[in-house]
């Protein structure tokens, strides 16, 4: 696990929480191990009070599992988690970027380009951390730019486990070429203020995003 020291800031929840989700999704935490909250609070220099609160939205955020009169794990993610997560992402974010294309506007379009050529740049060099930042980027801004509170507020709630999808999957090189020709192909069609396009693409892009989460994690 990584070195964490001290948490010297006032927010002390916050921070735990940040921490913890950061270990869990990158998997310096494993899938099924024990979560003590007295040891996770030496080890962070703090109370057992944060941690709790902690350890209880990440439960709520689905990272966190509890086990009545037992205590609390890192949840084991499951086949039916995964389809379940997705099959909600590609309908919602396929309407994201249907209802986006005729409303975002070509200011918005051209930053979305411009961090696309930087993570095209970076695949040379193998920066994981360029093209996850940029995946991040893209699906946020045309969620946005959706001007739909309510799809956006349901993607939002399921965002700490899509993240943690998006982690694993950013790790194979392949695919991360493959990712970016894929949103090169939905930000080609929202350019043509094409919404029917651009949704298809965006759906197509999901579910092969789909089949490489189920190919990377141990059921």
């Amino acid at each position: 696990m990584t070195k964490v020291g001290l948490i010297e800031h006032t927010n002390l929840s916050e921070k735990a929480y940040e921490i913890l989700r950061n270990q869990i999704i990158n998997q310096e935490l494993k899938s099924g191990e024990r979560l003590l909250d007295d040891k996770l609070a030496s080890s962070f220099g703090i109370s057992r009070t944060p941690v709790r609160e902690a350890l209880t939205r990440l439960s709520n955020e689905g990272l966190v599992e509890v086990i009545p009169r037992s205590g609390m794990y890192v949840k084991k993610l499951t086949k039916k988690d995964v389809q379940e997560i997705y099959e909600i992402r590609v309908v919602l974010e396929a309407l994201a970027a249907k209802k986006a294309t005729p409303l975002i506007s070509d200011n918005d379009l051209n930053k979305i380009s411009k961090f696309l050529e930087e993570a095209k740049l970076s695949l040379n060099k193998d920066e994981e951390e360029t093209c996850l930042r940029f995946d991040v980027i893209f699906h946020n801004t045309i969620l946005k730019n959706s001007q739909n509170e309510r799809l956006y507020s349901i993607i939002n709630k399921l965002n700490t486990l899509i993240h943690t999808f998006r982690v694993r999957v950013s790790r194979v090189g392949k695919r991360r070429g493959e990712a970016l020709k894929e949103h090169e192909i939905i930000l080609r069609a929202m350019k043509e203020r094409n919404p029917e396009k651009a949704k298809r693409a965006m759906r197509e892009h999901i579910k092969k995003s789909m089949s490489y989460v189920f190919s990377d994690l141990e059921f």
